[in-house]
This record gives C-alpha cells, sequence and structure tokens, in this order.
C-alpha cells in the first residue's frame, strides 16, 4: 500500500548512499533527500488526516496543518536519524509513515485532553488496538490521566524503543517492517526485543 504512494525519482545516487552522507552531515544530501521524500510524506499526511480526522473527528480538522506536521516529520526523522537502520527506499517510507502516525496521534491526545473536561476519553482507533499480550499496556488506557501516564512512561525510553513500542501497541507496523526499519536481524529479534521492552513498560506504569 506504502509502495503504491512513493515518489520514484531518479538520482545520481542510491538511497543509501544519500542516506550515508547526511548521517555524515552533508547539507546538500541532506536537501535531496527531504526533495526525494517530501511529497509521499505529504500524501501520507493527508491519507492519515483524513482518515484519522476528518471521517472520525471532524472537530479537529480545522486545528491541523499537514504542512506543519510535514515539517515536523522530517525534523524529527532527521534529528533522530540514527533510529532507521534500513537499507532501501521502502523501509524508509515505512519508517516516515510510522512517525507521521505517531506524531497525529500525539496531537489528537492532546486536543481531545482539552476537550475532555473530566469524562472519559472516546477510545483510539480500532486499528490501534493490538490483540494479544502485545496490546496489555493499551488496554489500560479508559482515562486522560492513564493515557498521559502511558505516553509519558513510553518517553523515558530511547527512540528505537519506543518507535518499537508504539509499532506493535498503536499496530501501525508489523515485527518484519520494524526489524528492516529499527535494525534488528531477524523479525523474531523484534518480537524478542518488544516483549522485553512491554515487560519493562508494564513495570513502569506499575510503579507509578
Amino acid at each position: 500500500m506504502i509502495g503504491s504512494i512513493i515518489e520514484r525519482v531518479t538520482t545520481e545516487l542510491p538511497f543509501h548512499v544519500e542516506l550515508d552522507a547526511v548521517r555524515d552531515g552533508d547539507k546538500g544530501a541532506l536537501e535531496r533527500l527531504t526533495d526525494r521524500f517530501y511529497p509521499t510524506v505529504q500524501k501520507l499526511v493527508h491519507r492519515k488526516l483524513a482518515q484519522d480526522l476528518r471521517l472520525s473527528r471532524p472537530w479537529l480538522t480545522a486545528r491541523f496543518s499537514t504542512g506543519d506536521v510535514v515539517q515536523e516529520v522530517f525534523q524529527s526523522v532527521i534529528t533522530d536519524l540514527d533510529a532507521f537502520r534500513g537499507r532501501t527506499e521502502d523501509a524508509f517510507v515505512g519508517y516516515l509513515a510510522m512517525v507521521i502516525r505517531n506524531r497525529i496521534v500525539d496531537a489528537i491526545r492532546f486536543h481531545e485532553a482539552d476537550r475532555r473536561d473530566g469524562r472519559r476519553i472516546r477510545p483510539m482507533e480500532d486499528d490501534l488496538e493490538v490483540p494479544g499480550p502485545e496490546g496489555d499496556p493499551a488496554a489500560v488506557v479508559a482515562s486522560g490521566e492513564v493515557v498521559e501516564r502511558l505516553y509519558a512512561v513510553l518517553g523515558s525510553f530511547d527512540t528505537p524503543t519506543q518507535l518499537l513500542l508504539r509499532g506493535r501497541i498503536e499496530g501501525t507496523a508489523t515485527f518484519a517492517e520494524l526489524a528492516e526499519q529499527l535494525g534488528f536481524a531477524t523479525e523474531s529479534g523484534a518480537r524478542r526485543a518488544f516483549y522485553a521492552a512491554q515487560a519493562r513498560l508494564a513495570l513502569l506504569l506499575k510503579e507509578q
């Protein structure tokens, strides 16, 4: 699905070479990478805003700017580029899509907190639910206070671990995708890392 909207742009250098140049601080490579993927990210933002806001939360539509979200995503990705360990364009676009989703969920959570006024929040979208034990931390999301506790604890983890946990808790990426994007040798390795991080998350939530 993601691959169908990737903007294939002919460049002199392969993607992984450009990526390494960006990591080395090459500003020209950074500009080329931004130009190369900006249309793709923009389309992803439009699509996710349509799904998450216009269809289920129309009252939030006026509060979001696609351009602002795109800029924030790129800034976040460039700041935390070391968290991405993939070597292909498809893996990078999948990574961008995951970061976009995280930003939109965070924004929705922030704006709904303003609107809640002490009432129980409306559950997140069904596609954020993960069946089985992977979804256990998300199962406690019954009030705004609990939501804030969950995300506050998530924020104490390093960036790759946050992405791993949110990718499964929010249902935005498979273990295979996370393995490729975050540099795990195998899907099983990503799965084991998730369960270990989930146990730490559950313990920290219990301690609070």
